[in-house]
C-alpha cells in the first residue's frame, strides 16, 4: 500500500527490474551490511560492559569479534557502493535515451512549443536523482535498521528510558514532515524557475550575434538577472526553511536530553532502577538512535521527492503527442506530388484554405508568396511534420498517412531555410544521413552542392569540426551543406525551403543549375521569396491569403 501511493515511481519500476540481477545482489550485500550494524551494536555494549567492570578478557574478545564485523561491514559498503553505481548510470543512460528516442518522435508543433530548459531539466537533474533512488533508499535501509537497534538496546537495558525516548523520538518525526512537506514544495517552484533560466541561458548562447549585433547585451542581462534572482530567492527561501526547521530538530534533543538527566537524577538513581554505567551507555548510544529519525525523514524525501521527479520523467516518456505514421512500407521510384483541397489553421486562425495542386515526376516547381503567407506551412505539411486528415496529400497516388516512417522518410527530404548543423566534423555532419556512404559519394554530393572546393580550402578539410549549429560557417555554407545531405540520402522527392536567401547572384545562379541538373531523376519543389530567375522551373505557384495559384 505504501508504495501504490507513489504511483509515478511505480511507473518507473521497469528501468530497475531490467537490471533485477543487479538489484537482488545490491539488497542482499545491504542485508548482510544491515546485520552487521545490528551486531556491532550488542558487541559494543558487551564491550563498554567489560571496560566499566575491568574485565580484561570480555574487553579483548570482544574487540577482536568488533574488528572482524566492522571489517565484513565495510567491505559489504563497498560492494554495495559498487553495484549501486552500476545500476545507478545503466538506468539513467535507459531512461535519458527513452526522453530523447520519445522527443525526437513527439509532433513537431508539440516539440516546438516547449523550452529546451523544459528537456534539459528532465534528461539531466530528473533522471539522475530518479536513477539514484532505489541505491539512496537502500542505504538509508541500511542506516535505519542498523541505528533501530539502538532503541532496542536502550530499552533492554532500562525500558523507563526506552519509553522516554520513544515519545521523543515521536516528536522529532513530526518536525521532520513538517520539514520534508516544505521541501518538496520549494522543490517543485525551483524546478519550474530552474527551467526557465536554462532556456534563458541556451537563448544567450544561440542568440548571441544578433544580442551583439542590436547591442542589446545589457538588456539582454537584466532579463536573465530577473530569472536568476528569482531561482536564488526561492534557493536561499528553500535552504532558510530546511536550516530552521533542523535546529528545532536538534534544539528538541537538547530538550529531551536534559529531561533525561531530571528523570534519572529525581527518579531513577534514588529508586535504583538505573546505574550510572548504564545512564553513559544509553547517553553514548541516543545520538545514533536520534540519527533515526533523519533516516526515516531521508527516506520519506527519496520517496516523495522521487516520485515528483519520476512524474516529470513520465510527462516525456508517456507523452501521447507522437507523430503517427500508416504501416505500409511503400517504395516510390517514379515520384508525384497531389494535393486535394487542404486547408490548416493555427489557433483557428486560417493559413491555408482549400489548396489543390498536382506536381509530376522529374519536374522542379517552385512556391512564391510574402513571408507569412504559409509557405513554410505548406512545406511542413507535404513533409509531415505537422499533421493533417486522410486523403488529402499523396505521393505517386498513396495518402502520405499510409507510409511507415522508415518509407515515408526515405522518400522525402527537406532542405530547410536555416538547417541544423551538428557540433561534429563536415564529413560526419554529411554523413550522418546515409551512414553507409562512401568519401567518394559524400565528395560528389559536395560537389554537386557547389561546397566541395570551400571545404578544401580549409585546414583539416572535411575533417574541419564544426562549431554548435554551424557558428563557424556562413549562412551559405550551411545552406549547402544541407543540400549536400539531401543529395546524399538520395531521396525520390526534394524540398528546398528558402535555399537561396543566404546565397548571392553567383551561387543562386550555381544552385539553380543544380536543381536543373537533379530534377531529371527527382522531384524538386521549392520555396523562394525572392529568384532572380524563374526559368529554371516547370511549374511557378503562388501562395496568397491562404490560396494557391499557377503562374
Amino acid at each position: 500500500m505504501f508504495l501504490k501511493k507513489f504511483k509515478n515511481l511505480c511507473e518507473i519500476k521497469p528501468y530497475f527490474k531490467k537490471y533485477k540481477k543487479l538489484v537482488t545482489i545490491l539488497f542482499a550485500v545491504m542485508l548482510i551490511a544491515s546485520s552487521m550494524g545490528m551486531l556491532l551494536t550488542y558487541l559494543m555494549s558487551e564491550q563498554l560492559i567489560g571496560i566499566t567492570n575491568q574485565l580484561t578478557d570480555i574487553i579483548i574478545k570482544f574487540t577482536i569479534i568488533i574488528i572482524i564485523t566492522v571489517l565484513i561491514h565495510h567491505i559489504c559498503w563497498f560492494l554495495w557502493s559498487r553495484f549501486a553505481t552500476i545500476i545507478n548510470n545503466k538506468v539513467a543512460c535507459d531512461i535519458k535515451k527513452d526522453i530523447i528516442k520519445k522527443s525526437l518522435n513527439t509532433k513537431y508543433l508539440d516539440l516546438k512549443n516547449k523550452t529546451s530548459g523544459y528537456y534539459i531539466e528532465r534528461l539531466n537533474d530528473d533522471t539522475n536523482d530518479v536513477s539514484s533512488f532505489l541505491s539512496n533508499v537502500a542505504g538509508t535501509m541500511v542506516d535505519v535498521l542498523t541505528n533501530c537497534s539502538f532503541l532496542v538496546l536502550i530499552f533492554f537495558l532500562n525500558w523507563q528510558c526506552g519509553l522516554f525516548f520513544s515519545i521523543g523520538v515521536v516528536a522529532l518525526f513530526i518536525i521532520d514532515a513538517i520539514k520534508v512537506k516544505k521541501d518538496l514544495n520549494y522543490l517543485q517552484l525551483v524546478k519550474i524557475e530552474g527551467e526557465k533560466s536554462n532556456s534563458k541561458l541556451g537563448e544567450i548562447i544561440r542568440g548571441v550575434k544578433d544580442i551583439k549585433g542590436f547591442g542589446i547585451k545589457n538588456e539582454v542581462i537584466e532579463i536573465n538577472n530577473e530569472v536568476n534572482n528569482t531561482l536564488s530567492n526561492l534557493n536561499i527561501r528553500k535552504t532558510s526553511c530546511y536550516e530552521l526547521l533542523s535546529r528545532l530538530n536538534t534544539f528538541t534533543q537538547w530538550i529531551i536530553d536534559s529531561a533525561l538527566i531530571l528523570i534519572c537524577a529525581f527518579w531513577l538513581f534514588p529508586t535504583g532502577q538505573i546505574t550510572v554505567v548504564i545512564l553513559l551507555i544509553i547517553l553514548n548510544y541516543k545520538g545514533l538512535m536520534y540519527e533515526t529519525v533523519g533516516f526515516f525523514s531521508k527516506m520519506k524525501t527519496y520517496y516523495v521527492q522521487g516520485d515528483y521527479q519520476a512524474g516529470r520523467i513520465l510527462e516525456v516518456t508517456q507523452n501521447v503527442n507522437c507523430e503517427k505514421f500508416g504501416d505500409c512500407d511503400i517504395l516510390i521510384d517514379y515520384p508525384s506530388i497531389a494535393i486535394k483541397n487542404l486547408s490548416f489553421s493555427y489557433d483557428k486562425k486560417p493559413v491555408l484554405k482549400n489548396v489543390s495542386l498536382e506536381i509530376s515526376a522529374n519536374t522542379s516547381s517552385v512556391l512564391t508568396g510574402i513571408s507569412g503567407s504559409g509557405k513554410s506551412t505548406l512545406f511542413g505539411i507535404i513533409s509531415k511534420l505537422i499533421e493533417i486528415p486522410n486523403n488529402t496529400i499523396f505521393i505517386s497516388g498513396n495518402d502520405i498517412n499510409k507510409f511507415n516512417e522508415d518509407s515515408f522518410r526515405n522518400t522525402i527530404s527537406i532542405v530547410n531555410q536555416e538547417p541544423f548543423i551538428f557540433n561534429e566534423t563536415i564529413y560526419n555532419n554529411i554523413k550522418i544521413v546515409k551512414s553507409n556512404s562512401t568519401k567518394a559519394e559524400i565528395e560528389n554530393a559536395c560537389k554537386i552542392a557547389n561546397i566541395h572546393n570551400e571545404i578544401l580550402a580549409l585546414e583539416n578539410g572535411y575533417e574541419t569540426m564544426l562549431a554548435e549549429n554551424g557558428n563557424n560557417l556562413s549562412g551559405g555554407q550551411k545552406q549547402r551543406i544541407a543540400i549536400a545531405r539531401a543529395l546524399l540520402k538520395n531521396t525520390p522527392i526534394i524540398l528546398f525551403d528558402e535555399p537561396t536567401s543566404a546565397l548571392d547572384k553567383e551561387n543562386q545562379d550555381i544552385l539553380l543549375n543544380t536543381i536543373y541538373e537533379i530534377k531529371k531523376h527527382k522531384l524538386v519543389f521549392v520555396i523562394a521569396h525572392k529568384l532572380t530567375s524563374y526559368k529554371t522551373f516547370d511549374n511557378v505557384f503562388k501562395l496568397k491569403n491562404g490560396e494557391i495559384f499557377k503562374e
